[in-house]
């Protein structure tokens, strides 16, 4: 299994395949089963993330099986944590203030 760190230029999505287009024309590919990709999309703190969390324009780490020369079978693939949540909620900081 090779790594591809990519920008995703587009991506679709038929009834069978789930297909990531990067900037330089590769084409990342995965079968739909049942309604589900065959891979797993994690972040950095290797959390499990839902297929939404990939968008255009991301910059993302995939690892796969090269099958052709610009075709490769996607079996992960690593996002950068867009967002940071803070576990410390103002409301969790009244109670102990108060």
């Amino acid at each position: 299994m090779e790594s591809y760190k990519i920008k995703i230029k587009e991506i679709y999505i038929s009834k069978k395949d789930f297909i990531i287009i990067s900037q330089d024309g590769s084409k990342y590919i995965s079968n739909i089963k049942k309604g589900s990709v065959d891979f797993k999309i994690i972040n950095e703190n290797n959390m499990e993330l839902p297929l939404n969390y990939i968008e255009n324009g991301d910059n993302v780490k995939i690892y796969g099986n090269k099958i052709e020369k610009n075709n490769i079978i996607i079996k992960k693939i690593i996002i950068k944590n867009k967002y940071v949540f803070n576990s410390e909620s103002s409301e969790d900081l009244d109670i102990y203030i108060n």
